[in-house]
């Protein structure tokens, strides 16, 4: 400042003007030589930023940083720290009240600074680590943001006031129960998130359902508070995290780590078609490369056993083949012979309880693959057969009659009618 001043009395400048030109002249200086050092610090790192080495050998990170704008945040710190250490030889101490104000300025300045530097290192952590599936570190990072800008501020602001930073913090106590109100979902938000990360409930990725919100898709965001979904219909809902954990919710991922997805689905067969094979059925069954060596175990089996049964009075007292049990054999060695059904997991043909629409016959097993498409077709496929083929068996899938079915009888009756 004493430079300006022998400057401005060369000028010749009126004594009640010196102090304050040379006020403002060395404001003016001081701006100008802090944006030097932010402009060149920034072009070396940028040039550092988009050198080969950078580029090629740290992609992420390069993505991450030029997004961040993170080296122009350096620039700042750099200009903070230039800006404390060269306070008095712009600001003399004999000049204390420009010195007072001018430190002041300068470390609020570099404090800030230090906030910027730190947001911008979480937000680069975000963007490179983000995508972790194991491990929810948006929300982690956002709540870590939070405490930072939170006692960032406080600090700044104890400075401003010249008390200590504890003096904030011990009274923070007494408008704990206002925090409580403010931060309700922030503190709800980061429990939920803990317990879903520690206790592997919930990834990016994993499909989940949650009929209580109308939920049914893709996880695509997990942040401090909430869930993001894309539904299979591309709509997005977002689901307080807390949620995730106050109600019930299905996880799909095992699904997929099984390597298998489910196929569960029955036939009800019209019961009254339901009987004894006999012979003509037998024979034209044994064409069935799939039955042979059913057909010629239980043929052999059941002989066996009638030998010593009275079947010639009553075959009721023997034991015969039925359409119905030679069929679910049919199925279960139909399923076995398809190269997209997973022989490792549960693969099955059971009856359910007959009922008013007949006797539900259910196929379960898995297929080889989780894609929805494959999946739906491989089921397709198998049931488009088993309904062909059931006939075969003399066997008929039960259906309610249809309006149709009306009016073909109402004709029919109308024919007789006309005969008689």
């Amino acid at each position: 400042m004493e430079f300006v001043i022998d400057a401005l009395n060369l000028l010749k400048i009126p004594e009640k003007f010196i102090m304050p030109a040379a006020g403002a002249s060395a404001i003016f200086l001081f701006i100008v030589i802090l944006y030097l050092a932010w402009f060149i610090f920034k072009a070396a790192s940028y040039k550092y930023l988009h050198s080969k080495y950078f580029h090629v050998k740290n992609p992420v990170w390069y993505k991450a940083l030029k997004e961040t704008n993170f080296f122009a945040a350096f620039g700042y710190l750099a200009a903070g720290i230039i800006a404390k250490v060269s306070v008095d030889a712009f600001f003399p101490p004999s000049y204390k009240i420009y010195n007072v104000i001018a430190y002041n300025i300068a470390l609020v300045y570099l404090q800030v600074s230090i906030l910027l530097v730190v947001n911008k290192i979480l937000t680069m952590v975000m963007l490179v680590f983000g995508k972790n599936p194991n491990i929810p570190v948006k929300g982690l990072l956002q709540f870590l943001r939070i405490f930072v800008n939170f006692f960032g501020g406080l600090i700044i602001l104890a400075f401003l006031i010249g008390k200590e930073p504890t003096y904030f913090i011990s009274a923070l106590g007494l408008v704990a129960s206002v925090l409580m109100i403010v931060f309700k979902d922030t503190i709800l938000g980061l429990t939920a998130s803990w317990q879903l990360a520690m206790n592997n409930m919930l990834h990016i990725g994993d499909w989940i359902e949650m009929p209580s919100q109308n939920v049914d898709g893709d996880v695509i965001d997990i942040s401090l508070t909430t869930v993001s979904v894309q539904n299979w219909d591309k709509t997005i809902v977002t689901v307080p995290a807390y949620d995730l954990i106050s109600k019930p919710f299905i996880n799909w991922r095992g699904m997929n780590e099984a390597g298998g997805r489910r196929i569960k689905r029955a036939v009800n067969i019209d019961m009254q078609s339901i009987k004894f094979m006999d012979a003509a059925m037998l024979g034209r069954l044994m064409k069935f490369e799939l039955l042979k060596d059913y057909l010629s175990s239980k043929e052999a089996e059941i002989k066996e056993y009638n030998k010593i049964r009275n079947t010639k009075d009553n075959i009721y007292n023997g034991r015969y083949l039925t359409n119905i049990g030679t069929f679910r054999a049919y199925c279960e060695a139909y399923l076995k012979s398809l190269p997209y059904i997973n022989k490792n997991l549960t693969m099955m043909v059971r009856q359910l309880k007959p009922g008013a629409e007949g006797l539900p016959l259910e196929i379960y097993c898995f297929t080889s693959t989780t894609q929805w498409i494959p999946y739906e077709n491989y089921q397709s496929d198998i049931f488009d057969h088993l309904l062909s083929v059931m006939e075969e068996f003399g066997l008929y899938v039960f259906q309610n009659p249809a309006s149709r079915t009306f009016k073909d009888l109402t004709v029919l009756a109308g024919c007789g009618n006309g005969k008689q």
